[in-house]
């Protein structure tokens, strides 16, 4: 089978060329996107072909990441291929496969995650109106509890007119091929200003694919993540003192890992024992 692999990133390319450089292999195939405020790396591999796509200026939690994953589908199509499937992860993500294993493994029609029930507030990340487009909001709650404030006293629903299930779960995903059609195809403005929109944008979509009987959504869509325990969980960073579990984890059911910022987490997850 043929893979298109995008890898939406920012920052240090390091880890991004590490899972370049695991995975390489002329039935796998990259697509780049790169934030606009970052400089533009030079990715090198040996078989697997890289491709650039038309690049954004990324606003965190923006419909701006959701045009950025558009125009990384966007490029899967023009090309002259028809891969088998597509993966979008990000530039802090590692496999934890090896390529042949990789190769191999998928045999569904989509790797999607899905959060059930559906978390009740999810539907306002669409419905309402944020500016984070023009506002760089991380880090900073208190204006999204004015812009949610504002949005409930001026009644605003962008979806009043329209038949859309919201649905939620992680961003990344590992899908057919032919589920980029109806993924491009979808009116996509209905997810402008947003606030979080990727973590719905795939699943409210493709929304009729969700059989989620399992708790853990990113196991869903075969990745694995490791979360913090206080009472808003996050991700954790991977280091070198998770390799003991990372290698439990490989060649099984997660295609890749996230967060990993030290490359020496690659090189240890994958050197003989």
């Amino acid at each position: 089978m043929k893979h298109a692999i995008c890898i939406m990133g920012f920052g240090s390319s390091v880890i991004a060329q590490k899972t370049i450089e695991k995975l390489d292999d002329k039935d796998i195939d990259f697509f780049i996107h790169w934030d606009k405020k970052s400089n533009l790396p030079n990715f090198k591999s040996k078989y697997s072909k890289i491709s650039y796509v038309d690049r954004v200026n990324v606003n965190w939690g923006s419909y701006d990441e959701i045009a950025a994953e558009i125009n990384l589908l966007q490029g899967v199509k023009e090309t002259e291929y028809k891969y088998d499937y597509v993966h979008l992860i990000s530039s802090t993500d590692i496999p934890l496969m090896t390529k042949e294993y990789f190769k191999k493994y998928f045999n569904k029609d989509a790797y999607i995650g899905f959060q059930n029930p559906t978390p009740k507030h999810s539907k306002e990340r669409v419905s309402f109106y944020y500016p984070t487009s023009f506002i760089n909001v991380r880090n900073k709650l208190w204006l999204i509890k004015v812009v949610k404030a504002l949005n409930y006293i001026f009644r605003v629903n962008r979806l009043s007119r329209k038949n859309i299930v919201i649905k939620k779960g992680p961003q990344w995903f590992s899908i057919n091929y032919k589920f980029i059609e109806p993924i491009l195809n979808y009116d996509n403005d209905v997810f402008k200003h947003s606030y979080l929109g990727s973590e719905v944008f795939i699943q409210t979509i493709l929304g009729y694919l969700d059989n989620n009987k399992k708790n853990d959504d990113n196991e869903q869509a075969a990745r694995y993540i490791k979360w913090s325990n206080d009472k808003a969980p996050h991700p954790l960073t991977l280091t070198v003192d998770n390799i003991s579990e990372l290698k439990e984890k490989l060649n099984t059911k997660y295609a890749f890992a996230r967060k990993i910022v030290d490359p020496k987490v690659v090189d240890k997850l994958y050197e003989r024992e």
